[in-house]
C-alpha cells in the first residue's frame, strides 16, 4: 500500500458510480483483493489535501490485527494513492462485498443495486412495491451495528462528519450489517482530505456541535434511527421510535432536543438497541404518550414570513351529497309545515329541484378548485429534483456554472408557482384558506432558498472552493429557507391528502411539491 500509477492499474472497467467528488471505476478483477478506482474531478483536485489522504491510507497499518480487520470489514477504506505524471488523480479502495448489494423490483426488471440505506428510508408501500421488505427487528440490528462501527471509528480518531444514507450501505444476508463508503470524506484527528460538507436535510443545527465531531456524529446517528423507523427521508419527529421501546425513544428525544453536551453517545445507543425488542404498533398508540415537540436552535419556519401566522381555519364537517340533500329538504319542509296538506307533493318536488341545483353548483365549484390545486402541484413537481441536484453539486464544488443557471431557472419557476398560489380561489374546499396559506408560504420560502443557493454558487465561481465559501452565509440562508418550505409543504400535503382523492386526484408527498 502507498502509491501506484494510473497506468499500472490496467484498463479501467465500467463506471460504477459518480458524484460531486468524482467517479468510481471497476478495475481488472485479477487483483487480490478486488479493487476499484476513485478518480477525483478537476475541481476536487484543487482543494485536495494529499497529506491527509496519505495519513488515512496509513491508518490500517498502524492498528492491531483485530482493529485492522474490523476497520477493513466495516469500510471501503482508501488503499493506494493513484498518480499520473507525478500528479495525484485519486485512490484505490476495496470493492464493496456482494452481500452489500440488493435486488429491487422495478417494473419488469430486477436490477441489483448497491444497498444504500436511503432505499430503506421510504414508506412501507414503497418497500413492498420494490420487494425490499424489512421489519423492526432488522432495523434494530442494523442500527446497533452502525453504532458499534461508529464507536470503532471514534476510538481510532475518526469521525464520519457527513453521515447520511448515501454513504452508508447495508446487508440483508445473514445478520444485518453496515458498511461505509466515501471514507475520504471522514475526518482523521480533525483533518479532512476535502472540505467538509453536509448532505441536505442532514445538517447539524446551530449549537448542535462542531461539524465532524463525535457530538455531531451522535446527532446524525439519532436522525438515522428516527428516519429508518419512520420510513421518511427528512423527519425529526422521534415518535416512530416508540416501536423500538421507551428507552430507545427517550435517547432520541434527548439527542434531538437536548443541548449538545447532554447528547447520548454511541455506546448508550448500542447498548439500548441491542437490548430492545420491537413493540407492536397498537401498543405504541394505546400505552404511550405522544413525543414532545423537538426544539432546536433553528429559527421557526414562520419567523421569516412578513405576515403573522394565520390561525388554523376551523375544519368544516364534510357531509355526503345525500346527507346535505336531506338537510335542505328538512329545512324547506319545516318552514312550510303549516301549508295545506294537499300541497305536500308539490313542496317536496320543489325542494328536490332546489337541492339538486344548489349542490350541483357547489360540487362543480369545489371540483374546479381542487383541479386548480392539482394543476399547480403537477407544474411545480419537476423543479425540486433540479434544485436538489444543483445544491448537491455546489456542496461538492462541481458543475458550479451549470448549477447556478439551473437555480436561476428554478427561482423563476417558483415565482410562477407563487403567483399561481396567491391567485387560488379555493374557499369552497374544506380548509381551503389554510391550504392556500401553506402553499404560498412553501413557494415563498422555496424561492428564497433558490435565490440564496444561487448567490452561494456565484460566490463559489468567483472565490473558488474554499472552506469559508463552501459553508458561507448564503448556503446557511438557503438551508434555513429550505427547512421552512419543507414544513409548509408537509402541512399542506396533510390537508390536501384528506380531500384530493374525493375529487379524483392522487395524494401527494411533500417531497414532490
Amino acid at each position: 500500500m502507498g502509491r501506484v500509477t494510473l497506468a499500472s492499474l490496467g484498463p479501467l472497467g465500467d463506471e460504477l458510480g459518480s458524484g460531486g467528488q468524482g467517479k468510481v471505476y471497476a478495475l481488472p478483477q485479477s487483483q487480490s483483493p478486488s479493487l476499484v478506482y476513485k478518480a477525483y474531478s478537476e475541481d476536487m483536485l484543487t482543494v485536495l489535501d494529499t497529506d491527509v489522504l496519505t495519513a488515512m491510507i496509513d491508518v490500517p497499518s498502524s492498528l492491531s490485527a483485530h482493529d485492522r480487520q474490523e476497520l477493513l470489514a466495516a469500510a471501503a477504506w482508501p488503499r493506494d494513492i493513484v498518480t499520473e505524471n507525478d500528479r495525484v488523480r485519486g485512490f484505490t479502495m476495496a470493492l464493496v462485498p456482494q452481500r452489500f448489494h440488493t435486488t429491487l423490483k422495478l417494473l419488469n426488471e430486477r436490477p441489483v443495486r448497491l444497498g444504500q440505506t436511503q432505499l430503506l428510508l421510504n414508506p412501507p408501500d414503497y418497500l413492498d412495491r420494490v420487494e425490499l421488505r424489512i421489519d423492526d427487528q432488522f432495523r434494530l440490528e442494523l442500527l446497533a451495528d452502525v453504532a458499534r462501527t461508529m464507536r470503532l471509528f471514534h476510538r481510532l480518531g475518526l469521525t464520519v462528519g457527513d453521515l447520511s444514507p448515501n454513504n452508508l450501505i447495508y446487508s440483508r444476508t445473514g445478520r444485518p450489517r453496515c458498511h461505509f463508503i466515501d471514507c475520504d470524506a471522514m475526518q482523521l484527528n480533525g483533518r479532512t482530505v476535502l472540505p467538509q460538507v453536509e448532505t441536505t436535510d442532514w445538517e447539524v443545527p446551530e449549537g448542535g456541535g462542531a461539524l465532524g465531531s463525535t457530538v455531531s456524529d451522535a446527532y446524525k446517528f439519532a436522525l438515522l434511527c428516527v428516519r429508518l423507523f419512520a420510513g421518511d427521508q427528512s423527519t425529526t419527529d422521534p415518535s416512530a421510535l416508540l416501536r423500538a421501546g421507551p428507552d430507545v425513544h427517550a435517547l432520541a428525544v434527548r439527542a434531538l432536543s437536548g443541548d449538545a453536551g447532554d447528547r447520548p453517545g454511541l455506546g448508550k445507543w448500542e447498548k439500548q438497541l441491542r437490548n430492545a425488542r420491537p413493540v407492536p404498533v397498537e401498543q405504541t398508540v394505546t400505552d404511550t404518550v405522544p413525543s414532545p415537540p423537538i426544539r432546536t436552535s433553528v429559527p421557526s419556519p414562520r419567523a421569516a414570513v412578513s405576515r403573522p401566522p394565520a390561525a388554523p381555519a376551523p375544519t368544516r364537517p364534510r357531509l355526503t351529497r345525500a346527507r346535505r340533500r336531506g338537510l335542505v329538504k328538512l329545512v324547506v319542509l319545516s318552514l312550510l309545515l303549516g301549508y295545506v296538506a294537499s300541497h305536500t307533493n308539490q313542496i317536496e318536488s320543489t325542494a328536490r329541484q332546489v337541492t339538486e341545483t344548489l349542490f350541483a353548483d357547489d360540487d362543480a365549484a369545489a371540483r374546479a378548485q381542487a383541479e386548480s390545486i392539482a394543476s399547480l402541484l403537477a407544474s411545480s413537481a419537476p423543479v425540486r429534483d433540479s434544485v436538489k441536484t444543483a445544491v448537491a453539486n455546489l456542496a461538492a464544488c462541481t458543475n458550479v456554472k451549470r448549477s447556478v443557471t439551473n437555480l436561476g431557472a428554478a427561482a423563476s419557476a417558483r415565482q410562477r408557482s407563487l403567483t399561481a398560489a396567491n391567485g387560488l380561489q379555493i374557499t369552497d374546499l374544506p380548509n381551503g384558506a389554510t391550504m392556500k396559506d401553506e402553499l404560498v408560504s412553501a413557494f415563498t420560502h422555496s424561492k428564497a432558498a433558490d435565490d440564496a443557493y444561487r448567490r452561494w454558487g456565484l460566490n463559489l465561481g468567483k472565490q473558488g472552493c474554499r472552506k469559508s465559501t463552501l459553508n458561507g452565509p448564503d448556503r446557511k440562508r438557503g438551508d434555513k429557507e429550505s427547512i421552512a418550505s419543507t414544513k409548509a409543504k408537509q402541512q399542506f400535503a396533510e390537508l390536501w391528502n384528506q380531500i384530493g382523492p374525493e375529487y379524483g386526484h392522487d395524494q401527494v408527498s411533500y417531497q414532490n411539491i
